[in-house]
């Protein structure tokens, strides 16, 4: 064991230490880099990450609206970053450098995954979501994930889990009446409902009837995301500005470096948030929101 844990301590100190050299090089060359940070308008949020992203990497960068290309081209750009949906969706990839998408969902970049270099999924993978229902209700809890059919399901990353083993269900709405009769048939089976990050499914329209019928039955909602916990969700887990820019950084400075581009993937920096009044009126003793983060994250490297 002794022998071991020293093993690991060199491994991860030559790790440190290859990081810590690929920044400098890079850092050699850094005022030759420039990074344009494309947007459909200039937000509070898009110019908080430009600002933490290259102050990680240490880099030029400046932060252009789709309507105002610069005057020498998009080439005279090392990367380019599109924010968001509209941007993603406008832009031309024709002669352009390399592109990394960010505050889109994975729905989003699977369109145009052949044209990006790379992209950072907005919401947390589901599967995320399934380990910290289970963290929170207990590992033996069966969890209900109401979607639209077996296609989404089998692009949900949950498809390959062995269900008798998960305790994870999907119930497809596609395969009811309605809605209401799937969330229905789910609520009775389950302990919770995982939500899924479809703007369809969990519209503003759809919310409040989902969250009023599962809390009648005294069955929470996970997720699909942080902006549902204001509006009644229990938990979830969510990457917030500098979660973003850390891992940004991470994927700018590889491709830059090595011209070898991480491949468009889940943000594996994050956070747990809670909406304890729902907790409490559940009657739910819930575990320290940055232990639970740290445990989970832990398990996704070990995996």
């Amino acid at each position: 064991m002794d022998f071991c844990c020293k093993d690991a301590h060199h491994v991860y100190r030559w790790l440190g230490t290859c990081l810590l050299t690929c920044m400098l090089a890079f850092s050699a060359h850094a005022e030759d880099v420039r990074v344009a940070f494309v947007a459909h308008e200039k937000l509070p949020s898009v110019e908080q990450l430009v600002e933490k992203t290259t102050s990680l990497l240490n880099v030029g960068s400046e932060l252009r609206l789709l309507n105002e290309p610069p005057a020498a081209g998009w080439q005279s750009y090392s990367a380019v970053v599109l924010v968001g949906p509209q941007a993603l969706e406008a832009w031309s990839f024709n002669d352009s450098p390399a592109a990394v998408a960010v505050f889109v969902s994975r729905d989003a970049v699977a369109a145009y995954r052949q044209q990006l270099a790379s992209a950072l999924y907005l919401e947390p993978p589901l599967k995320r979501q399934v380990a910290m229902a289970k963290s929170i209700l207990g590992h033996d809890r069966p969890l209900g994930v109401l979607v639209q059919d077996k296609s989404q399901w089998k692009n949900s990353g949950l498809s390959a889990m062995p269900l008798q083993q998960s305790l994870v269900t999907p119930y497809f709405v596609d395969q009811y009446d309605n809605l209401n009769r799937a969330l229905l048939d789910l609520l009775k089976n389950s302990h919770a409902l995982i939500g899924t990050y479809d703007t369809e499914l969990y519209s503003s329209t759809n919310i409040k009837n989902i969250l009023i019928t599962a809390y009648r039955q005294n069955k929470p909602l996970i997720g699909p995301s942080s902006a549902y916990i204001k509006a009644g969700a229990l938990a979830t887990t969510y990457s917030d500005i500098d979660d973003v820019a850390h891992r940004l950084s991470e994927i700018l400075l590889t491709g830059l470096k090595e011209q070898v581009w991480p491949d468009a993937d889940y943000n594996p920096y994050f956070k747990v948030r809670y909406n304890q009044q729902v907790g409490r009126s559940l009657n739910l003793l819930l575990p320290d929101a940055d232990a639970l983060a740290a445990q989970l994250a832990k398990g996704e490297r070990e995996h």
